[in-house]
Order: C-alpha cells, then sequence, then structure tokens
C-alpha cells in the first residue's frame, strides 16, 4: 500500500496537469474499472496513470494493488485441437502476418474517435476489452493472450468478426 500511496502523490500532482492536457479523465472505463477493483480512487489513479504512461492494470500490477494477471493458459479459451488451432493460426497469419506488435491503419468510427486495430488479431480497442484477455488487463500485443482471445471468440460464435474469417475462409 505504501507503494501506491507515493506513487498517487507523485501521479496526482503532475498527473492532475498532464491529465488536463492528455484529456485523461477517471470517468474512463479502464481507469474506473481498475480503480473498483483495486478500491482505490479513480482521481489518484488517473493521476498516476498520467505520471507513469502506464495503463492503468498495469500500474496497479506493478505497485502491488492488483494480483498478476493469470497466466494465458489458464485465460478461457476454446479448446486447441489440431484443426481449432490451425484455424486461429490462419486468422492470425491473415490478420497481422505473425507480427505480435501489427499496428493497422487508422479506423474513423462513427463517433469520430480514430483507432487502430493491433496485434496478432487485429482487434480494435473496443473489441479488445470484450474478451476475457482484455478485460484481465492484458495488452493486446501479449502474443499468448491475443492467441486466447482469437480462440475464445471463435468458441463463443464471433470469428466472422474477423477479416481472415469472412475474405478468405479461416
Amino acid at each position: 500500500m505504501a507503494r501506491f500511496a507515493v506513487g498517487v502523490m507523485f501521479g496526482v500532482v503532475v498527473g492532475t496537469v498532464l491529465g488536463a492536457a492528455a484529456g485523461l479523465h477517471a470517468d474512463e472505463p479502464t481507469v474506473a474499472e481498475a480503480a473498483a477493483m483495486a478500491q482505490v480512487d479513480p482521481q489518484d489513479l488517473a493521476g498516476a496513470v498520467a505520471t507513469t504512461g502506464l495503463p492503468p492494470f498495469e500500474y496497479l500490477r506493478m505497485v502491488g494493488e492488483l494480483p498478476g494477471p493469470p497466466s494465458a493458459s489458464s485465460s478461457p479459451a476454446a479448446p486447441t485441437s489440431g484443426a481449432f488451432s490451425s484455424r486461429v493460426e490462419c486468422v492470425i497469419r491473415h490478420e497481422s502476418h505473425g507480427d505480435p506488435g501489427a499496428v493497422g491503419p487508422t479506423v474513423v468510427l462513427r463517433t469520430g474517435q480514430k483507432v487502430h486495430a493491433s496485434g496478432l488479431g487485429q482487434f480494435l480497442p473496443s473489441t479488445w476489452m470484450t474478451t476475457p484477455q482484455g478485460r484481465a488487463g492484458y495488452s493486446v500485443f501479449n502474443a499468448d493472450a491475443n492467441r486466447a482471445a482469437i480462440a475464445w471468440m471463435i468458441s463463443v460464435g464471433r470469428a466472422q468478426e474477423f477479416d481472415a474469417v469472412r475474405y478468405y475462409g479461416c
């Protein structure tokens, strides 16, 4: 708790200025969700996040306020049979050419917000946050988490959300 308090104190002072300049608000879903999970003040967390530049879940794990994420193998995912994992690999091959750091072109949403599809499965941020791995705080660039999220999406009937499935028959 002491490490968190030090980070918060520093974060509040610097983060208030930087947060306002960057347009960060405590009511952003990830900050609010992370603050609720860790039972910390969302404004304090927003300041610490603005100061460190870390995502809220990662910051809280780093300072010991939240446990580390479960291993990718314990994340909810579909069975890994040969045919199933072949389908996951097909999606990865078509979406990102196997590059876990892949970032697609800018997509402008109906709201006017500009986003990029990222990672092995080329997830939009809003889609990533609907997966168990995204909700658990994994980075979209974590290859194991991305594979598990692709497998999960296929297993729950969301395969058509991938261009690789719609256009290339994965």
